[in-house]
């Protein structure tokens, strides 16, 4: 029958829970913390140490060795787990000194117990006493452990002590102890008690993966605030429990006549009414111990909603918010960050921009990238952050240099994200207590909540701030606008000025020069009249080229006279029934060499039904003559050049009376939309100027620029419109214009 030996039992066990838990670590892919790394060292250790055990129980190892080896991996774990220590601290690596006094203390040990240089077995010997070579390898292996464990445990305490993050200092609470059961598992070892040392090697190793494992561990002092609260609670409660034990028996033996349980039962009912005073009582009486939270969150909130509600300055919100934060948990410092999103050449992140909160002096600026696991926490978990965390969480691990540094030099101890909706918009950041404690899962919900609150204030804030910026922006642009105005003004009253110099110009010349002009003519027509000249074909010739040019200069004269008299108001117009069939006609027939020269077809219908119009015949020759002659002008030869009239019915157009559309309408080059009002400024002509030709009814004719600005200002003397239409300007297609005249029946002064 084959029997299993039950001091493998325990190696077997422990080996297996070591296993899983180094399963663990490497399934949660948390391998890159040196923390971590330096626990899958001491997992696997142990591992091949409860291995090599199991199998020395079974006789399957030498016996020399069987012996040794248990104080072999005692070393090589010490020097693993010293390195732990410090990386789960944040202790910084382990120096020099301490790797080669392992290495020395290892070495010494080993050719101690080996004995490769033959050493006797008795190194000393006196009458009374002897050093045996045994025993120096004992002694040498317990001041290397004790060395290496010292500094271990040294390591944790200084981690208690030193100005750290509260985090670190909970975690070194948990690692003292462990340390503690672990060394006390280990000095088992040197008395050869195996499986008690096993027995307390395992819930320490194992207490010291949790830790790595956990960014938080609660902290201790509230469990032992929890752990006195139950204790006093039950002395309380027995002694409660006694003293009606004691009141309840002579009651019974006393209450003749009335029934027992009932009496038991009134006695029951007493005690447990006594149990809410005693819940009261051990509170107080635990808080006298060990004191804790000592603010009320209710009256926080309460506080807090009010003060802040209605500060609309975020310097000022900064400052009464981080204050009553403080002034509740009692913190070191604190202060209130802005968060923007900008892009800076094509990279998107937050740039978040400190506020004044406790001190006077302004926090840096600090950036964190948009997809980095800092911001990323932030936007999706949307929960408090730890400072602790960043170096323990192995999720922070691929976070930017500089991010980090930036988040060490604001020495903060947790932050806590605002939001508004789905916009995360502010940081309240918050350093340790002045108490030393981390903080509690209570502590990080009030200040979420706290959080929400100063979300709603600083959106209000923002609303203002951006309203004031509108409003800023509305008086700069008035300003800008009325500094326009009056520069408009100015500019105004110049081209004013200088229409005004240019109507004196034309008004001036054309009455200078029509009295020359007059004799110049009468001359002319002499010597057109003179016998001599008519007998001879040259001079006659001379003389008629000269008269034509006086009678176009005199053209022009007279249309500066009539632009002068426009432009003044000072148009007379002797009005008097007047038929446009037989004005038209009279005009059209002026061009008929003209016509005739060119080769253009001219129709002129629908003008014999047209009723008369009240109107100053002369004027109104000169606005069919300009727009007759500009068709000519602007219609290439062999074009058509048609004018229809149409009767315009009273309440058409504005005329109460009605009265007739006149439409000129041409094949010729066209106009440009931009240009249809245009045409109708005086001294305005299309195209360049060097490009016209030089007579007044050739194709793209010259001309002073006058005649369609005169036909506009006669029709509007005549309470008349005038306008324009073209598909556009195009030399090669040609698509034409349309003048409009619009003219009412009934000539009435203006009032």
């Amino acid at each position: 029958m084959i029997t299993f030996p039950l001091a493998a039992i325990l190696p077997i066990v422990g080996g297996l829970l070591y296993a899983l838990a180094l399963f663990f670590l490497i399934r949660q892919g948390a391998l890159k913390t040196a923390a971590i790394r330096w626990m899958v060292v001491c997992l696997g250790l142990l591992i091949l140490a409860n291995v090599l055990a199991a199998v020395a129980v079974f006789d399957l190892l030498p016996e020399d060795w069987a012996g040794r080896l248990p104080f072999l991996f005692l070393i090589l774990i010490a020097l693993a787990l010293l390195w732990l220590t410090q990386a789960a601290l944040q202790a910084g690596p382990v120096r020099w000194p301490w790797i080669l006094l392992g290495v020395v203390w290892l070495a010494a040990w080993l050719i101690l117990e080996l004995n490769p240089f033959a050493l006797p077995d008795t190194l000393l010997k006196a009458p009374t006493w002897l050093i045996a070579r045994s025993s120096v390898a004992l002694v040498v292996l317990v001041i290397g452990w004790a060395a290496i464990m010292a500094r271990a445990l040294l390591v944790s305490i200084w981690a208690l002590r030193r100005p750290v993050q509260p985090l670190v200092k909970n975690r070194a609470y948990y690692w003292v102890l462990a340390l503690v059961v672990y060394i006390s598992g280990d000095l088992l070892l040197f008395f050869y008690l195996y499986d008690a040392a096993y027995a307390l090697r395992l819930p320490a190793i194992l207490l010291l993966t949790v830790i790595g494992l956990r960014a938080y561990m609660p902290d201790i002092r509230q469990m032992e605030r929890h752990a006195l609260h139950y204790l006093v609670m039950t002395i309380l409660t027995a002694i409660v429990l006694l003293g009606g034990l004691f009141i309840a028996l002579p009651l019974v033996e006393r209450a003749q006549g009335y029934n027992p349980a009932l009496v038991g039962a009134a006695v029951a009912l007493f005690l447990a009414a006594l149990l809410i005073p005693l819940r009261a009582l051990s509170h107080g009486i635990v808080e006298r111990l060990l004191p804790g939270q000592k603010y009320d969150p209710n009256r926080i909130l309460r506080e807090y909603s009010q003060s802040v509600s209605s500060i609309l300055d975020p310097d000022l919100l900064a400052t009464v918010s981080v204050g009553m934060i403080s002034e509740a948990i009692e913190i070191q410092s604190g202060s209130l960050f802005l968060v923007e999103f900008e892009t800076e050449d094509s990279v998107s992140r937050y740039r978040l921009h400190g506020t004044r909160g406790m001190g006077d002096v302004q926090p840096e600026p600090g950036f964190l990238a948009v997809k980095g696991p800092v911001a990323t926490y932030f936007l999706k978990e949307r929960k408090p952050l730890r400072h602790g965390n960043l170096g323990l969480d192995e999720r922070f691990q691929a976070a930017a240099h500089e991010e980090l540094v930036w988040l060490d030099s604001l020495g903060a101890d947790v932050y806590i994200p605002i939001y508004t909706k789905e916009d995360w918009v502010g940081l309240i950041v918050l350093g340790p207590k002045l108490n030393g404690l981390p903080y509690f899962e209570d502590d990080l919900n009030l200040l979420s909540t706290l959080a929400d609150q100063t979300a709603v204030a600083l959106q209000n804030a923002r609303l203002v701030e951006s309203l004031m910026r509108l409003n800023n922006d509305f008086r700069r642009a008035y300003a800008a606008m009325e500094q326009a105005n009056r520069h408009l003004k100015q500019v105004n009253v110049q081209l004013e000025n200088l229409d005004r110099t240019k109507s004196d110009f034309i008004s001036v010349a054309s009455h200078e020069l029509r009295t020359p002009l007059t004799v110049m003519r009468g001359y002319n027509e002499m010597l057109l009249e003179d016998p001599a000249i008519n007998g001879n074909p040259f001079h006659s010739k001379l003389i008629k080229g000269i008269y034509s040019g006086i009678m176009r200069l005199h053209e022009i004269v007279n249309s500066m006279l009539d632009m002068a008299s426009i432009d003044t108001r000072s148009l007379d117009l002797k009005v008097e029934p007047v038929s446009l069939n037989s004005l038209i006609r009279i005009v059209c027939d002026s061009f008929g060499d003209s016509f005739q020269e060119r080769g253009l077809v001219l129709e002129i219908e629908n003008m014999r039904d047209l009723p008369q119009v009240d109107g100053d015949p002369e004027a109104l020759k000169k606005v069919f003559y300009h727009l007759v002659i500009n068709a000519i002008k602007y219609t290439p030869d062999n074009g058509r050049i048609t004018i229809t009239g149409v009767p315009v019915s009273p309440g058409q157009m504005n005329l109460a009376d009605g009265g007739v559309e006149i439409i000129v309408a041409d094949t010729g080059i066209g106009i440009q939309q931009d240009y249809q009002d245009l045409i109708f400024t005086k001294f305005y002509q299309t195209g360049e100027l060097a490009l016209h030709s030089t007579g007044k009814t050739k194709f793209k004719g010259a001309g002073p620029g006058l005649g369609l600005a005169i036909a506009r200002g006669i029709v509007d003397a005549h309470r008349g419109k005038i306008w324009a239409e073209s598909p556009g300007h195009d030399e090669e297609k040609c698509p034409g214009s349309q003048f409009h005249v619009v003219l009412p029946l009934h000539y009435r002064e203006q009032s």
